[in-house]
């Protein structure tokens, strides 16, 4: 039995993806959820039961099973929870939404992009990195590892972001433009020149 771990239970649309996945192409025998929130354990969410805590993991057939980092409400913590994730031996895969056009992108196996995204042609998503809902990717567009773009947030043609940058909602990048490792996009702001990084834009600069 080849089993799906969904790392996170803060997170039903990731559970929903993952459930509309394995409807268009079975690729799991069980999807189980997982989360260090003992009082979540016992309880499901859309049906997919939450069987305990991170650690569950060691139990897991590193040969057979893959797991899911639905952990996004941060880069960081995204990626404290992939290295936990991969302390156990267990796979990390993706999840691309079906019916969503990927055709020419670069995506890396273990991206995550939600119904309605747009990635453009000749697009690069680096390893971890997730594209929600309705959020587009311009041609040519490059993220680095462990990006985060929210959704409706718009990454026009050529737009760079450097490792573990998180890009808010309705956010806006102009074209060709950088945005630095770590760097954070706040909801609804518009990007009009490179961000070096770290730092943290909100609103109009």
């Amino acid at each position: 039995m080849k089993t799906l771990y969904l790392c996170g239970a803060g997170n039903s649309e990731g559970v929903r993806l993952a459930l509309r996945v394995n409807q268009r192409e079975p690729r799991w025998d069980r999807i189980v959820l997982l989360d260090d929130d003992p009082e979540k354990h016992g309880s499901d969410l859309l049906g997919v039961p939450i069987v305990g805590p991170f650690d569950a993991l060691a139990d897991a057939d590193p040969d057979r099973d893959e797991a899911v980092n639905l952990v996004a409400r941060t880069t960081a913590g995204r990626r404290r929870a992939r290295a936990r994730i991969e302390s156990f031996g267990v796979r990390l895969t993706g999840l691309v939404a079906p019916g969503c056009d990927v055709l020419g992108a670069d995506l890396a196996s273990d991206v995550l992009v939600y119904p309605q995204a747009m990635i453009g042609p000749e697009a690069r998503l680096g390893a971890g990195s997730v594209v929600f809902m309705g959020a587009v990717i311009g041609h040519e567009a490059h993220l680095e590892r462990g990006c985060v773009v929210a959704a409706n947030a718009v990454l026009n043609a050529r737009v760079r972001l450097g490792e573990g940058v998180y890009v808010g909602s309705n956010a806006t990048i102009l074209p060709e433009t950088t945005i630095g490792a770590e760097a954070t996009v706040g909801a609804g702001s518009s990007v009009i020149a490179d961000v070096p990084p770290a730092a943290t834009v909100i609103g109009v600069p």
